[in-house]
């Protein structure tokens, strides 16, 4: 039986081909092969009858040698060689060598032709994607006569040095420390001072007051000195000397003119309301509290700047990287039109053209994107680092990143990155202060709900000498004893409705802080979470885009190969070359989410490493107060590792003795009472 060649492959299925001498496949072929759109076929055989009859024409005598049988099997060999060339040209396979048709044995019946290498497996490593556009992207490609090159140290250490919005929240924070002075000198000692000159002149309507002349004259100057102190328990003590003379026209003055002296001492002393020190100083913890907050606060504003800044750096890195392999994408698909536009008067025709201009537009267009998109982010990141060198540069200077995506994944475990986060998270801490502060409101409401009882003393010594001697009279005052006065002074208003209603605000104002750190801490815990699955996930995409990246490759290579066998305007042919653009655009979308899946793991450490609250400790960086001062530095400090960190013990009995101690740490400016944790409704029916 004769042999005829079959063609299984079609643009969805890819088979060998094969040589059969099945009838079904004979029948199949034939259906086939008569089909309206394979014109290469009827072609090959025209053209093969057309040759029988030249060579009929042109060779009327044939050579002793060569016999009829032995043309006709040269001619059927030629001719199935042309079907076998347009069967080729029609398929979407690289081209493979002609088989030689041979009349085949009794033992086969099938013969297969050669076809390329399979491509090899595609492996899981990310190393073994070669970033050959990384080396371009740490040039120029903006074409702009001055680039700055920087790596992600440098833009750390400018940032914390020169951004504005750094600078800014570092001073909020030493406004807040400069509170804590300001209550605490309300304690400071007030030094005292009063001089003056007195005249009276008056009439007088008794005789008794001057003893004869109808107005009373006096001349006195005085002068006194003296300290005022508010003690830390509520009392106040004011400490007195007056010097001074006087003379008068009164005959009754005596002696006329004289001098007086005057030490005098007043001490007030809450007993039950406004007493005690926690009372007193509840200004200073306050502001010490205030402090704390707007320390944290800081913390958290520094991060979030730093993981704008760094966002910028790497997105930066990233829009580099994918201009690089849009232009890759170009120079290819120009490549490609060049090729057809030389072909022009050989096989290509208009529609072939026409695909490869628009491919190249929309191309680009999406160039032109990347472009605008890249002075974008340099113009952000210019504006978060803030420094005076990059913003007095104008839009002609180009900023190149130099970084290394490759950086290996870190095995964080749930519950370790939970604890961490509990200790270090800024908006935690600064909730367990809200909560302090609250509690400070407990104890100074239930202070001022007492009756008001105060001690007052007074005592005091003075001298009189004539003449206007007041230096003898300041000496003779401590020659003889001190007039005191004791008095106690008691005020509670009826009901103390007002002082309830403050014990009630500040118990509900508790109850609030305490549900909001609640509320903290599981969006610590959401966020905590969220940011370590995207992590995982992000360095799981990265390795799935890489075999992704080379698995388009591969598929661009073959595509490639098996466009530059084929030529012809319509048909498969047009297919082909649709295709092989099609796969370019794949390559350089695939290349460009790569990038995108290596840029987006780094971010999501960082932001794992801010959910964490341990940005600035892994980054070196450490703000600082100088001594006993206000004011607060960013330290550039050695980074710390994760797994450096200190782990915090975890509490597994609550101990009864905590209960009454301080909330802030400070020993004595906290002291909640026993009663302070009892039932609100309890403490309601106390009071009433």
């Amino acid at each position: 039986m004769t042999p005829t060649y079959q063609h299984h492959r079609s643009i969805r299925r890819s088979r060998p081909l094969q040589v059969s001498t099945s009838k079904c496949e004979n029948r199949r072929s034939s259906a086939k092969a008569y089909q309206p759109w394979r014109w290469s076929t009827v072609a090959a055989w025209m053209l093969a009858t057309g040759g029988l009859i030249l060579l009929g024409m042109h060779s009327p005598v044939l050579r002793a040698e060569e016999t009829p049988g032995t043309s006709f099997q040269q001619f059927l060999e030629n001719a199935a060689r042309n079907m076998a060339d347009a069967n080729r040209r029609d398929s979407l396979q690289p081209e493979t060598p002609p088989a030689t048709l041979s009349t085949p044995d009794s033992s086969s019946t099938n013969d297969t032709l050669a076809l390329p290498p399979e491509p090899p497996e595609v492996t899981t490593a990310v190393q073994t994607v070669a970033p050959w556009w990384e080396s371009i992207a740490f040039s120029g490609l903006l074409q702009t006569p001055d680039q700055v090159s920087f790596d992600l140290p440098t833009v750390l250490t400018d940032t914390l040095e020169t951004s504005p919005r750094i600078s800014s929240v570092s001073r909020r924070t030493s406004i807040a420390y400069e509170k804590i002075v300001q209550q605490n000198a309300v304690f400071d000692p007030t030094l005292l001072l009063e001089g003056g000159y007195g005249r009276v002149n008056d009439p007088v309507g008794s005789t008794l007051t001057t003893g004869g002349p109808d107005r009373l004259i006096q001349n006195s100057v005085i002068a006194s000195g003296g300290f005022r102190k508010l003690t830390r328990r509520g009392a106040v003590v004011d400490l007195t000397q007056e010097l001074g003379t006087l003379d008068s026209n009164s005959l009754f003055f005596e002696p006329n003119p004289q001098g007086n002296s005057r030490v005098s001492l007043s001490i007030t002393q809450p007993l039950l309301a406004t007493s005690g020190e926690v009372y007193n100083t509840r200004l200073v913890t306050q502001a010490s509290i205030d402090s704390r907050i707007a320390w944290q606060e800081m913390r958290s504003e520094v991060e979030s700047h730093l993981v704008d800044t760094f966002q910028a750096f790497w997105r930066l890195y990233e829009r580099r990287c994918h201009l690089v392999q849009q232009r890759s994408l170009i120079e290819r698909g120009e490549q490609i039109a060049r090729i057809v536009d030389g072909r022009a008067d050989l096989d290509s025709g208009p529609l072939q053209r026409i695909k490869v201009q628009r491919r190249l537009a929309n191309d680009r267009d999406r160039q032109i994107e990347i472009e605008a998109e890249l002075q974008r982010l340099q113009v952000r990141l210019r504006t978060l680092v803030g420094s005076p060198e990059l913003t007095a540069m104008n839009q002609s200077v180009e900023l190149i990143p130099l970084a290394n995506p490759e950086i290996p994944k870190e095995d964080i475990d749930l519950k370790d990155a939970i604890v961490r986060g509990l200790e270090y998270r800024p908006d935690i801490q600064a909730a367990t202060q809200e909560l302090a502060s609250a509690g400070l409101g407990i104890n100074v409401t239930r202070n001022e709900l007492k009756p008001q009882l105060d001690a007052v003393f007074d005592a005091y010594l003075s001298g009189l000498r004539g003449n206007n001697r007041f230096f003898q009279a300041f000496g003779d005052q401590f020659t003889e004893g001190p007039g005191l006065t004791a008095t106690l002074q008691y005020s509670l208003p009826y009901g103390r409705r007002a002082a309830r209603s403050r014990v009630r605000e500040a118990r509900y104002r508790y109850q609030q802080r305490s549900e909001e750190l609640r509320q903290s801490l599981l969006v610590a815990r959401r966020e905590i979470e969220t940011a370590l699955i995207q992590a995982n996930a992000n360095f799981r995409l990265r390795e799935s885009k890489a075999i992704t990246l080379q698995a388009a490759i591969r598929e661009e290579e073959i595509a490639m190969r098996r466009w530059e066998l084929l030529a012809g305007d319509g048909g498969p042919t047009a297919l082909v070359l649709e295709d092989l653009l099609e796969t370019q655009k794949r390559r350089t979308e695939s290349e460009q989410l790569f990038v995108t899946a290596q840029v987006s793991s780094i971010i999501s450490l960082i932001e794992l490493q801010k959910a964490m609250g341990t940005l600035l400790m892994t980054e070196g960086a450490e703000p600082s107060r100088c001594g006993n001062t206000s004011q607060i530095d960013i330290l550039k400090m050695e980074p710390v590792e994760i797994d450096q960190l200190h782990t915090p013990t975890h509490v597994t009995e609550w101990s009864p003795q905590v209960v009454g101690e301080s909330l802030i740490g400070e020993f004595g400016l906290i002291e909640l009472e026993n009663s302070a944790v009892d039932d609100a409704a309890s403490t309601m029916e106390r009071m009433e």
